[in-house]
């Protein structure tokens, strides 16, 4: 009789429990913020293509066979928590971001199941799809009487290790030389990453080292930094199509930081970071330069100054799509990231005073207003009682995205730049790839620089093979450069402006994000360095 009344408690206990877990996934919600503990966690990378789709054809198979698919310890060094840890679902999507961060990566899914079910554990799945890594270059042709020539191969993921590599040489009419680099996750360090590249050409050499250990993600407790860069090379000054200049520059840095995150929650990060700065940077004309005019020729700069930086980080990512590339989901975050640094100049500094001073302060968020999505950002830098001008710049973008239907869609684009003092080899200018299409490089000069764009965007829907998206865009473009002691060169002073029309071809696939521009443009203004219709094959970071 006990044992029977025993039996039909422990039945009545165990079905009461049952059905509360029942009732508790039925009814279960798991917020944004709530943690829970990542019992197991599952890593799947998978190959380049799908080979199982309706389009999938030979090369697929090719590809995929050639292809060594990431480790998945590789994928595990990468990820923001390890198995066993406190997570939310705003830490998951933060570490998908993370992951298409990777240019070995094409996409990546971050899931959790079971946990609205109290009977089986907590498992967290991270899938991930590989980029074609292996890239061999070869470039021949032939321009103005010179030749050049470029031949060199790149991998991104080499064997799989997620170690980026790279060797070629180049040759044009400005060097030749051969080039190597190297980077890699520094295993010894959690998401720790070096970074080595060599140079020498026929005008000079470069060495330029990086350790970087950064703050990872929202919660990431410490940094670490370390640079040390030294280059010799002739560098071009171009104006009204032409080359103006040629300098020997020489530049030794050495960069180091440490920061700390002093005030973390589940979405909002405060950091405190201090460094130090020793750069050396020595010009001259370059017995090839067209002119020896001392205007053209900058002042050398050696700074050495102790840092300090502030950073404040609120994390709001949403996932988009079609804003910077063609069918592929885009983190965004819609949260405030902004940075104030102080720096103290202890050597370069004005006669009768004891410190210069290295200021800046940047700032950047996306944010929606009704079907319009805005992405802002703003930078602030100004170096100030050194034994030069004292340098002032203020630059601002805002671009603006509107879907107005499948097939198309609509981009606007303004952006400013203001300055004083402005260093003569970084000059303001403006032409192809700083705001006006058709222009050549450096073309107007200035002080300062306004430009903006519009553009219809049609998407076609049209995918070539798993290997391409296909869409295409009608643009407009206008600005000016103006002001400063170099604008007086300019062969047009006035506004440029120009109208043209493209195609646009992304691939998830290629381990170098960006999109190819395809485009036709006409200048609509006249000028000896500007030909009236230019045809263009350019690769570009956005659509």
């Amino acid at each position: 009789m006990i044992k029977r009344s025993c039996f039909i408690i422990f039945w009545m206990v165990s079905a009461s429990v049952l059905a509360e877990n029942a009732a508790q996934k039925e009814n279960c919600v798991v917020s944004q913020h709530e943690t829970f503990t990542a019992d197991n966690v599952v890593i799947t990378p998978q190959n380049i293509f799908d080979e199982e789709a309706e389009n999938a054809i030979a090369l697929h198979h090719w590809a995929n066979s050639l292809h060594i698919v990431t480790k998945p310890f590789v994928i595990e060094e990468r990820l923001v928590f390890q198995q066993g840890d406190e997570v939310s679902l705003g830490d998951l999507a933060e570490a998908e971001a993370i992951l298409r961060r990777e240019i070995y990566i094409a996409n990546a899914q971050v899931e959790a199941t079971n946990l609205c079910d109290a009977t089986k554990p907590n498992t967290v799945t991270v899938t991930t799809q590989d980029n074609w890594s292996l890239v061999p270059t070869f470039s021949f042709g032939r321009s103005g009487g010179e030749n050049s020539s470029l031949i060199g191969v790149r991998d991104s993921n080499l064997l799989g290790l997620g170690v980026y590599a790279q060797f070629r040489y180049t040759s044009d009419e400005q060097r030749s030389g051969y080039q190597l680099g190297f980077a890699s996750a520094f295993h010894w360090i959690p998401h720790a990453n070096v970074q080595l590249n060599l140079a020498d050409n026929d005008d000079g050499e470069r060495f330029h080292f990086i350790f970087n250990k950064p703050f990872y993600h929202v919660g990431t407790q410490t940094m670490q930094y370390a640079e040390v860069f030294n280059f010799r090379r002739v560098e071009d000054i171009f104006q009204n199509g032409e080359t103006r200049n040629s300098l020997d520059v020489e530049q030794t840095l050495f960069r180091g930081a440490y920061g700390w995150n002093i005030s973390a929650s589940e979405n909002h990060a405060r950091r405190i970071v201090v460094g130090v700065d020793f750069s050396d940077t020595v010009f001259a004309f370059d017995p090839s330069s067209p002119s020896f005019n001392p205007l053209f020729l900058p002042e050398d700069r050696e700074y050495q100054f102790p840092w300090v930086a502030y950073e404040f980080l609120d994390r709001n990512i949403k996932v988009k799509q079609d804003i910077r590339l063609i069918k592929q989901p885009e983190d965004i975050n819609f949260g405030w990231l902004y940075r104030l640094q102080f720096g103290l100049e202890t050597n370069d500094t004005r006669e009768g005073s004891d410190f210069g001073y290295h200021l800046s302060a940047s700032a950047e968020r996306a944010f929606e207003m009704n079907d319009w999505l805005f992405l802002f950002e703003t930078d602030f830098r100004t170096i100030l009682n050194t034994t030069a001008k004292d340098f002032v710049r203020m630059s601002s973008r805002i671009d603006a995205f509107y879907r107005y239907s499948n097939v198309i869609g609509y981009y606007a684009r303004f952006s400013g730049d203001f300055s004083s003092g402005q260093f003569l080899d970084i000059p303001i200018a403006l032409d192809d790839d700083s705001g006006v299409r058709g222009y050549p490089n450096q073309y107007q000069h200035g002080a300062h620089r306004v430009s903006a764009s519009v553009e219809t965007r049609f998407y076609t829907n049209y995918n070539v093979y798993q290997l391409f998206e296909v869409g295409f865009a009608g643009f407009f473009d206008v600005g000016r450069a103006f002001n400063g002691e170099t604008a007086q060169f300019n062969e047009d002073d006035g506004v440029l402006s120009s109208v043209g029309i493209g195609a646009r071809f992304y691939s998830n696939k290629a381990s170098s994000p960006g999109v190819v521009h395809l485009d036709i443009t006409k200048p609509l203004t006249d000028g000896d360095g500007v030909d009236s219709l230019e045809w263009s094959v350019q690769f570009r970071r956005s659509f």
